[in-house]
């Protein structure tokens, strides 16, 4: 039978896989973790913008707002984190919400806030203008 020569010692693969293995898994999680967060974010500003949008457009409209603020995270699969708030103040439509971020990977929060801010219409007669 012919000897094959190797420069690797008996049991030096199991401790390289037992280094490698939990090393890549938790790069893998990490980059996983980082995708939620991030989706999260932007329906939580997608979901504030649209809140802003609207309550800038109907004179203040409050209700609307947080109305379609709640809609649109349910609608695309955000759970929120309490309730929406809106605010008038200075000639602007203030909508902040609090999405949550599904955990897979420690160390990362657990939800993630995002502002919409949108300034009032101000429908001017053209007679006024």
């Amino acid at each position: 039978m012919k000897q094959i020569d190797s420069t690797v010692e008996p049991g030096e693969t199991v401790i390289q896989v037992v280094i490698a293995v939990p090393i890549v898994l938790s790069m893998l999680l990490i980059a996983v973790q980082a995708m939620l967060f991030m989706h999260s974010a932007q329906i939580a500003s997608l979901a504030a913008s649209k809140g802003a949008s609207i309550a800038a457009t109907s004179q203040g409209d409050v209700v609307e707002a947080l109305n379609l603020a709640t809609v649109t995270a349910a609608e695309l699969g955000a759970q929120l984190v309490g309730t929406p708030t809106a605010v008038i103040e200075n000639d602007f439509a203030l909508v902040n919400v609090r999405v949550a971020v599904p955990k897979v990977a420690p160390f990362f929060p657990d939800s993630v806030l995002r502002h919409g801010i949108e300034p009032l219409e101000n429908f001017v007669q053209e007679v006024d203008r």
